[in-house]
């Protein structure tokens, strides 16, 4: 028998009112269980950097915290922390209720409204004192520049993602420096200084650009510099009178010394004409019959034969050698052959359609006077495999050369440089950087870029100082073309293309972009004059021509009127007394001067016999040199023979030696 039968009662319940029992006993105690478990989350502890933003409906409370207490549980409620910014930092809020922004600027600590959520916080654009940047809308090209020092952040009506930001530095204005400014929508050049009235440090308007900062340029005493000018027209800048008036020179910039030399600012779209010159200001060894070629002179193997003398060009050497590396003043329009200074192939069949020009122009174009291969939309180019791996690097300086401005280089799905108008742009494949919004400003300028199709962004592609690579990777084109694409012609102009077949590092792109620039920087300041000198003869170039005495040494061989062969050897002192004269007159004063000297001497000895010679020598000499000395040969050319010397002679056949 159990405890209790079936008949037996407990506090006056028979079995089933005890189930009942037990059961209502069992779902109070749930629903106690669930109503407390209710009503302690509804209880809620808030920091004090805690906030606490509850919905009623269709309107959001908040509580701040430190705050301990209960909250009505059926209500939506969201726990965030209080706005906290350092002083570096800014905020974008947004007011949900009213769609409204506001900035909040740090350093901060405050609880937003309950309508109130962070969009986005950034880091102020710190700037220093000589610090400014552009702020260049991408859809409509409007910019704004602010000028530091200041810690630039967004305002209610900016968006900096939809902005190209340009940090520079500003220029100081001296007296031996100036600004070359551009204004991008005219092109023009001009030259600001600090004798205009211009602050010190020069923070350019919207709108400009400062190409170059320009040092003063000094003219000694003893020199004469050769400009050629905007218009073409040849200057003479002589050291050796100082009261000459000269454009673009402030007051105190003029020596006040009676021959105390020339200082101005060289004006925009002037350049410096760079003279190549025979060189036989050293001794000469061996026999004298042969002139070893210069280090800056390239070889005479035919196939690696260049006519490019530039000496930022000639004196370049890759730590990766290029496989196709093309200069314009390596291109030769009638055989058509553009020689290869890198590894791979020269280039032959270029032009496709229509005709190139191989030259160099400025005024109202670009600041740099490059040498290059010229084409209107006319012309088509067809540059093969030049990228001729899955792997690859490019650099190249091009420009717009007309009104007809889309792109320049350009491939299936790809394009490097130039699109639509725009500079500094560039698609392999996909759009590898921004194509709104010029990266080299104005349009016509030249734009060195070097892209990758590989390695991280932004430093796969670099324009200039700017790396701007938005997307990495890229495809190969099967071949590159300039105006292949009838619908993307371009008026262009192509002074350089170097390429690799592998991504070039970091540090190797760097160099080939400082190469580019170095080019640019030259190119600013001087222009090569044209020259006829063979690739074996020893060369110098000339920037300034000194008017003191010149020595050039010459050893050669001549023969007597006995027919005794000689090695002559000694020296040659001459000077230019009218640069004028010399430019306009020959292309290489000392040149001229050696071989006429050589002329002569080889005149003298060959009438007379070799006694007679060795008795007479320096009466031979002296007469020769007299002669000469009043030829209009010299006179002609602004040159001046002082002194025709000897220094010794030496038999050349061995029973003359005995």
């Amino acid at each position: 028998m159990g405890l209790f039968d079936d008949d037996d009662e407990v506090c006056g319940m028979d079995t089933d009112k005890q189930t009942i029992c037990v059961g209502c006993t069992g779902c109070c105690s749930v629903i106690g269980f669930i109503t407390f478990c209710v009503i302690i989350s509804a209880y809620h502890h808030l920091g004090p950097d805690e906030q606490l933003v509850v919905r009623r409906g269709k309107i959001y409370v908040a509580v701040n915290g430190p705050w301990s207490g209960q909250m009505n549980p059926f209500e939506s409620k969201t726990r965030r922390q209080a706005l906290k910014l350092e002083a570096t930092q800014y905020a974008k809020v947004l007011d949900k209720k009213t769609n409204t922004y506001r900035v909040v600027v740090g350093p901060y600590f405050e609880f937003l409204k309950a309508d109130e959520n962070v969009v986005d916080t950034s880091e102020k654009i710190v700037l220093a004192r000589d610090e400014y940047i552009v702020l260049i809308n991408k859809l409509n090209g409007q910019e704004r520049v602010v000028k530091g020092p200041m810690m630039l952040y967004e305002n209610v009506t900016d968006n900096f993602k939809a902005m190209r930001l340009v940090k520079k530095i500003a220029t100081y204005l001296d007296e031996e420096t100036a600004a070359v400014i551009a204004n991008k929508n005219t092109a023009g050049l001009s030259l600001v200084t600090h004798c205009s009235g211009t602050d010190t440090l020069y923070v350019p308007p919207p709108n400009i650009r400062v190409v170059e900062e320009r040092k003063l340029t000094f003219v000694k005493p003893n020199e004469v510099l050769v400009v050629r000018d905007e218009d073409g027209r040849t200057q003479f800048y002589d050291g050796s009178n100082p009261s000459t008036v000269v454009d673009f020179q402030c007051p105190s910039a003029a020596s006040s010394e009676p021959g105390g030399g020339l200082a101005f600012w060289l004006p925009p779209y002037s350049r410096i004409i760079r003279m190549v010159w025979s060189d036989y200001s050293t001794p000469v060894e061996g026999n004298g019959t042969t002139i070893v070629a210069s280090s800056a002179v390239a070889s005479a193997s035919p196939r690696r034969r260049r006519t490019s003398r530039n000496i930022v060009v000639n004196k370049q050497i890759f730590s990766s050698t290029p496989q196709m590396w093309l200069v314009a003043g390596d291109y030769n329009k009638d055989t058509k052959l553009w020689i290869n200074r890198g590894s791979g192939p020269n280039l032959t069949n270029l032009v496709t359609k229509g005709t190139v020009m191989v030259s160099s122009s400025v005024g109202g174009g670009p600041s740099a006077n490059l040498m290059s291969i010229n084409g209107n939309t006319g012309t088509t180019l067809n540059f093969g495999n030049l990228l001729a791996s899955s792997s690859w690097t490019i650099c190249s300086l091009t420009r717009y050369a007309g009104t007809t401005r889309r792109e320049i280089l350009q491939g299936t799905d790809w394009f490097h440089g130039h699109y639509g108008g725009h500079t500094g742009v560039a698609r392999y494949g996909l759009n590898s950087t921004q194509v709104l919004v010029d990266v080299v400003e104005p349009t016509l300028e030249w734009v060195p870029m070097c892209g990758s199709s590989g390695g991280p962004t932004p430093d796969n592609i670099l324009v200039g100082d700017e790396a701007v690579g938005e997307k990495s990777g890229g495809s190969t084109p099967s071949g590159i073309y300039v105006n292949q694409n009838t619908l993307s012609t371009s008026d262009f102009a192509i002074a350089e293309i170097i390429t690799w077949t592998k991504v070039l590092s970091k540090d190797e792109k760097q160099e080939a972009m400082d190469y580019l620039m170095e080019r640019l920087d030259d190119a600013k300041t001087y222009m090569d004059q044209a020259s006829s000198l063979g690739e074996k003869t020893q060369i110098r170039y000339v920037t300034a021509i000194d008017t003191r005495m010149q020595r050039s040494f010459y050893k050669f061989e001549v023969r007597s009127k006995d027919n005794v062969k000689l090695l002559l050897e000694g020296t040659v002192y001459w000077a230019i007394k009218d640069a004028r004269r010399a430019v306009n007159g020959t292309a290489d004063p000392e040149g001229d001067v050696w071989f006429r000297a050589r002329s002569t001497l080889i005149g003298a000895i060959s009438a007379v016999n070799v006694n007679d010679f060795m008795q007479r020598l320096n009466t031979i000499i002296e007469d020769a040199f007299n002669a000469e000395k009043g030829d209009t040969f010299y006179s002609d050319r602004g040159i001046e023979l002082i002194n025709l010397d000897v220094l010794s002679y030496t038999p050349m056949d061995s029973r003359t030696i005995k």
